[in-house]
């Protein structure tokens, strides 16, 4: 049986999410729990998927998207960067993969959790 857990604020020293923040209903209420849960000094790591700036691959990822999203409730055409950028955390570090659309994220949290 599946259970939400639930952490305290300020639990965790590094908190890695990879290839997750396509799937959240919501990922911006979900990068503000990561926010909380990781601690003042600690540091936030991502490796996800989302929408490439190569013009080519993003209209196909576009074309794909909505069956992609039916087939493994997979967003495809999400800007990730835009979105941990939108949470206020502090983006240190950022490196784009695989035709720019994996992308690694290195972050902090907002001092003001």
């Amino acid at each position: 049986m599946w259970r939400k857990s639930t952490f305290s604020d300020q639990s965790f020293d590094t908190i890695v999410s990879t290839l997750s923040f396509c799937s959240y209903k919501n990922p911006l209420r979900m990068l503000d729990k990561v926010n909380r849960w990781c601690k003042p000094d600690g540091v936030i790591l991502f490796m996800e998927h989302g929408l490439s700036s190569n013009f080519m691959v993003a209209v196909m990822q576009k074309a794909l998207n909505p069956l992609l999203y039916r087939v493994y409730g997979c967003h495809h055409t999400r800007d990730i960067i835009g979105l941990v950028q939108e949470s206020r955390m502090q983006i240190d570090k950022v490196e784009s993969h695989w035709l720019n659309m994996v992308h690694l994220i290195w972050a902090k949290p907002t001092i003001n959790n």
